[in-house]
């Protein structure tokens, strides 16, 4: 039987007019209806109608008069942000964080709890069913107010089905997340790479929004990139794109957990840096980070070694510089295989962006080629530990802002 491809119809092409017209307002909201016609291209009397769908749909609504330019004042239109809920999680390594937004994307309740690796899968797994149902709670009694739930996972992910293939740090393989969620809670849930859930809420939310080609790069147990271009996220052939922590960079280096030796990942992991002044604080006795630890070396933590290099600490500075020596090289073949003009730093690479980029960018100024170095920047990800949880309301933002779910 050949399959129904569908065609440009009428319900298509109003989908994505609608689809247009929400995007519009959330990136330049507040709009009038005549403003929305000129960005849109569409004429006054379709968006009228257009308008009147979202705001009896509850997705939009009318928020006052804009200014007088001579003549009537015009009715302003905006997303409405009790629209609905929306939940973003992400299943750390060793943590699990959960919010709950409303329809703008404003986090109105959260919680974050730790897990230990080690764990059966099935406890971790039933800890975060635990917290979704505690989001959904919080969103009502009822939790009919809920769009839907973005999961954000550390591993290869096919995203059509909703499947963590494969998790090196965490030693899953083949963990139905979508359907394990969708049977609990009965709401839409999308599931992606961590690092890719986050790029796509820096895209959508954060620093990426007028920016159609960069990459976002997660440090956390291992090492993660989501991949962004021409304005959409990249997965390759499989989908399983960005997985760039297991870069080879140093031949016959550290093994790592995905099996090779030498990953990116093992020199600049959370876990890497902590290593990394475990060794140079036994070196060096007297350095803040032992006095910080006080001098049990296996509670150093990646604040330790940040609050220590705050205070002018030289043994912290160094294993931060010789991190950044490590990003830099990484980046700079990015820079050269992709020309992105933006690459985030995410995870804990935000949090030490202060001591990291120095070294990085001298870095990158030595091993990148001149033409694509030019155009570049190196920032860090504007929501820091939250990214990936942001990165998941997102991807729940995406799929109603390309199909509105309107009553016809």
């Amino acid at each position: 039987m050949k399959k129904a491809f569908r065609t440009g119809d009428q319900t298509l092409i109003r989908e994505i007019n609608l689809s247009i017209i929400l995007n519009c307002l959330r990136s330049t909201a507040p709009l009038s209806r005549s403003q929305l016609a000129q960005m849109t291209g569409l004429n006054k009397t379709t968006v009228s109608s257009l308008v009147k769908e979202l705001l009896d749909g509850g997705f939009i609504k009318e928020v006052g008069l804009g200014n007088s330019h001579g003549g009537r004042r015009a009715v302003m239109l905006d997303l409405n942000p009790n629209a609905g809920n929306i939940i973003g999680l992400e299943i750390g390594v060793d943590f699990i964080s959960i919010i709950l937004t409303d329809f703008r994307a404003r986090i109105l309740w959260r919680s974050k709890r730790e897990t230990d690796p080690t764990q059966n899968q099935d406890t971790i797994l039933n800890l975060a069913i635990e917290l979704a149902r505690d989001a959904r709670a919080a969103a009502g009694p009822d939790g009919d107010s809920l769009l839907g739930i973005g999961i954000g996972v550390p591993g290869l992910v096919d995203s059509s089905s909703g499947v963590l293939l494969f998790a090196p740090n965490l030693r899953w393989r083949d963990v139905p997340i979508k359907d394990v969620f969708t049977s609990e809670l009965g709401i839409p849930v999308f599931v992606d790479n961590d690092a890719n859930v986050a790029a796509l809420g820096e895209r959508y939310l954060g620093i990426a929004q007028n920016t159609e080609d960069f990459i976002y790069l997660a440090a956390g147990a291992g090492l993660g990139g989501g991949i962004v271009l021409g304005g959409k996220l990249y997965g390759g052939v499989g989908g399983y794109a960005g997985e760039i922590g297991h870069m080879t960079i140093v031949e016959n280096g550290e093994l790592c957990n995905c099996g090779n030796r030498g990953c990116w990942e093992t020199l600049v992991s959370q876990r890497a840096i902590i290593k990394r002044a475990q060794r140079a604080a036994e070196s060096h006795r007297e350095s803040r980070i032992v006095e910080l630890c006080k001098g049990q070396m296996e509670q150093i933590s990646i604040s330790t070694i940040i609050q220590a290099a705050s205070e002018g600490d030289e043994t912290a500075e160094r294993v931060l510089e010789e991190t950044g020596v490590y990003l830099g090289v990484g980046i700079a073949n990015l820079i050269n295989a992709l020309n992105p003009a933006l690459v985030i730093l995410g995870g804990v690479l935000s949090l030490a962006s202060e001591y990291l980029l120095p070294a990085i960018e001298r870095t990158i100024e030595e091993r990148s080629l001149a033409w694509p170095r030019q155009t570049v920047r190196i920032m860090a990800s504007s929501y820091g530990s939250d990214a990936c949880v942001m990165g998941g309301v997102a991807l729940v933002l995406h799929d109603i802002l390309r199909r509105p779910t309107l009553a016809t």
